[in-house]
C-alpha cells in the first residue's frame, strides 16, 4: 500500500507540473517570437551598415578624384597645399570608416543568421516541450487510474493492464525528455558561439570609435 501512495503522490505531481510545463512552453513561445523580431531588425541594420560603407566608399573614391584633379592645376587655380592636404585625409578617413562599416556589417549578419537559427530550434524544442507536458499529463492520468483500480480490487488483469499501460507511458516521457535534452545541449553551442560573436562585435565597435575624423 505504501508503494501506491509514493505513486499516487507521483500522478498527482505530474499532473501538476505538466501544466507548469504548458505554461512555461507557451510563455517561452511568446519570447521566441521577440527573438525572430529581434533577428530580422538586425538584418535591417546589416542592410544600412553595408549601405553606409558603400556610400563612404564612393565619397573616399569620388574625394581622391577630386584631390587629384586639383593637385594638377594647383597652381593655376592656387589651391594650398593646406586645403589639399585635409581633402586627402578626410578621403582616407571615408575610406577607414567604409572599411570598419564593412567589418562590422559582416560580424551583424553572422549574428542575424545564428539568433534565427537559434530561435527556430527554440520554436523547434518549445513544441517538444509541449509534447513533454502532455505525455507527463497522459503519465499522471493513467497512474492514476491504475492507483483506482488497485484501490477497488479490480481483476488482475485489468491491474495488470493498467500498470503495463503507465509503465509504457512513462518510458515514452523519459525518450522525449532525453530528446529534449540533446536538443539543449547543441542549442547552448550555438549560444556560445553567439556570445563569442557579440564579443567580436563589441570589438568592431571600439575599433570604428578611434577612427577620428581629421584635424582642420
Amino acid at each position: 500500500m505504501e508503494n501506491i501512495e509514493n505513486l499516487e503522490i507521483a500522478a498527482n505531481k505530474n499532473l501538476d507540473i505538466a501544466e507548469s510545463e504548458k505554461i512555461l512552453a507557451k510563455e517561452f513561445k511568446l519570447a521566441i517570437k521577440l527573438e525572430q523580431k529581434r533577428a530580422k531588425a538586425r538584418e535591417t541594420l546589416v542592410k544600412n551598415e553595408i549601405e553606409l560603407a558603400q556610400i563612404r566608399e564612393r565619397l573616399a573614391e569620388k574625394s581622391n578624384h577630386l584631390v587629384k584633379n586639383k593637385e594638377t592645376v594647383k597652381d593655376i587655380l592656387k589651391f594650398s597645399e593646406n586645403n589639399l592636404k585635409i581633402e586627402k585625409d578626410y578621403a582616407i578617413y571615408n575610406e577607414k570608416v567604409a572599411e570598419t562599416q564593412r567589418n562590422i556589417a559582416e560580424v551583424q549578419r553572422k549574428i542575424a543568421h545564428l539568433e534565427r537559427d537559434i530561435a527556430g530550434d527554440e520554436f523547434k524544442i518549445t513544441n517538444e516541450k509541449l509534447n513533454v507536458a502532455k505525455e507527463r499529463e497522459t503519465l499522471g492520468k493513467k497512474q492514476i487510474a491504475y492507483i483506482k483500480l488497485v484501490k477497488n480490487n479490480a481483476p488482475e488483469e485489468k491491474i495488470t493492464k493498467a500498470e503495463k499501460t503507465y509503465i509504457e507511458q512513462q518510458e515514452k516521457l523519459y525518450e522525449t525528455m532525453k530528446s529534449v535534452v540533446k536538443k539543449s545541449t547543441s542549442i547552448r553551442r550555438k549560444e556560445d558561439g553567439l556570445a563569442d560573436l557579440k564579443k567580436a562585435l563589441s570589438e568592431k565597435l571600439a575599433e570604428r570609435e578611434k577612427v577620428r575624423p581629421p584635424a582642420v
